[in-house]
């Protein structure tokens, strides 16, 4: 039977405060944990003992494939800003030039306060991970120096595996470019790490302070949590400065960039299932053809968002690969969208405004709760039938391969949910689907599931597009015309 070394890590407070690339992490990366452990291999009477033993354990560690994380679920606290003394405080007698500004949102833990790292091993390496779970009892903090725990390691058995209480991530290597990428460790993140730490000791060692060096000897992989939709694969690019699109315009916009990757396709050969014609181009009889969709990002977020186009968004279908994505964010780079008259209506430019990734995590995060920003264009007639409509949307929902006993509950009406977001009818669309009926709808899975997601007839041209409904004040409200359903 398959045996696997499970780290187990409980924090004495259920509050984890560590960052990556400025924003709250969850769940820890292994790195972090990595770091953790040869942190509490060094500490104290055990730093005294080190063995080629113990090196040889941690060598093996970072030649292994990311681990599965079993985490609590967890709820981001509000943010909160403290003043602390800066690193030069003596040099100031004023007091509030002596302070800086630190900014603290945990994630609290809500089910549990213990997280679970999983790696499996061959019978040939067992030594080696009873080894790091040795190591594991001197773990002291995972995160910030106030987020103090007790590591705990052992070896299981795949019941035992199943028997972890949480929810589990699973690593993937799919390309997201604006997603969220975790650390892991690689060969060489050891002696890395070492050298890191000899520079810190040494900075002060000289008249001249020299700062210590950071890690680089790691690679990133995208954690995906089990039981939500397949990671769906992007690019994503940004307008000029001053250059935007009306929210009206989704589908023109999407035209444009349809036509831009079509002719650059014809320039490469690249293999596209179906070749470009079809996977590009969007050339298929069936609504179900895989193909790549177009989405226009209109500007959402806060109360004064105009809805204005100023990100635009190239995805595969769910569960692909990132091969076809990151030829796009490749060959699109830099490039112009041109109307139908052969104009310049904007360069194609990676994201550059501070704002954007906060812009684009409410389309491409992860959530239980979904709304529309632009409307669904419902894959046939409803007759003005409430619910027919909601049947046509579970219809579109199968068409784009989302599983209906995915969905919790369904609410549909007309009026827009999102500042800057329009009535359904001043939406543009495309004639051979101008006739359908079209409704804003929220969306509520059983578990929360990751972006970007468009339905119906229009969801490749950047009609039916959803985003997360955390953002809004109460997505419920106002509410003109409605229809709820259980799925």
């Amino acid at each position: 039977m398959m045996e696997h070394l499970c780290i187990s890590v409980t924090f004495l407070d259920p509050l984890f405060h560590g960052r990556a690339d400025g924003s709250p992490e969850w769940p820890p990366s292994p790195m972090r944990l990595f770091q953790a452990l040869l942190a509490g291999a060094h500490t104290g009477v055990r730093g005294r003992v080190w063995s080629n033993q113990r090196e040889d354990a941690f060598r093996w560690l970072e030649r292994q494939a990311p681990p599965r994380i079993v985490t609590p679920t967890t709820a981001i606290a509000s943010r909160v800003t403290y003043f602390v003394p800066n690193n030069q405080s003596d040099a100031h007698l004023e007091r509030q030039t002596r302070l800086t500004a630190k900014v603290v949102q945990p994630h609290r833990m809500n089910d549990g306060d213990t997280v679970h790292y999983v790696w499996k091993i061959e019978p040939d390496d067992r030594s080696c991970a009873e080894a790091i779970c040795r190591e594991s009892r001197g773990i002291l903090a995972l995160g910030w120096g106030i987020d103090q725990v007790i590591g705990e390691g052992r070896i299981v058995d795949q019941r035992g595996v199943a028997a972890l209480a949480g929810r589990t991530w699973v690593p993937t290597r799919t390309y997201r470019s604006a997603d969220r990428l975790w650390r892991v460790p690689i060969e060489g993140s050891l002696e890395n790490l070492e050298e890191v730490y000899a520079s810190f000791v040494e900075r002060t060692s000289t008249p001249t302070y020299r700062p210590p060096e950071a890690p680089h000897r790691f690679a990133t992989v995208h954690y995906q949590a089990n039981g939500s939709l397949p990671p769906r694969p992007y690019a994503i690019f940004e307008l000029p400065e001053g250059v935007d699109f009306h929210p009206g315009q989704t589908a023109a916009v999407a035209g444009m960039l349809r036509s831009l990757a079509y002719e650059r396709a014809q320039l490469d050969e690249h293999a596209f299932p179906g070749f470009s014609d079809r996977y590009v181009a969007g050339h298929v009889e069936k609504t179900d053809g895989a193909r790549f969709s177009y989405l226009a990002l209109p500007t959402i977020g806060h109360r004064h968002a105009d809805g204005r186009i100023r990100r635009l968004l190239v995805a595969e279908p769910l569960g692909g690969e990132g091969t076809h994505a990151r030829w796009a964010q490749q060959w699109l780079r830099t490039r112009p969208l041109l109307d139908e008259d052969g104009d310049n209506r904007g360069q194609l430019l990676d994201l550059w405004r501070p704002a954007s990734r906060e812009v684009i995590k409410q389309y491409v995060g992860e959530s239980r709760a979904w709304t529309t920003v632009t409307p669904i264009i419902l894959p046939g007639f409803d007759d003005g039938r409430q619910e027919k409509a909601e049947g046509l949307v579970l219809k579109a929902a199968r068409h784009a391969g989302m599983p209906i006993e995915a969905i919790d509950d369904l609410t549909l009406r007309k009026a827009p949910f999102w500042p800057g977001a329009l009535h359904p009818r001043s939406y543009m669309a495309p004639e051979y689907i101008r006739h359908y009926s079209r409704w804003h709808a929220l969306i509520r899975f059983r578990q929360p599931v990751g972006g970007p997601l468009a339905l119906g007839a229009g969801r490749h041209v950047g009609l039916g597009l959803f985003a997360i409904s955390e953002g809004l004040a109460n997505p419920d409200s106002n509410v003109l015309s409605v229809a709820r359903s259980r799925a």
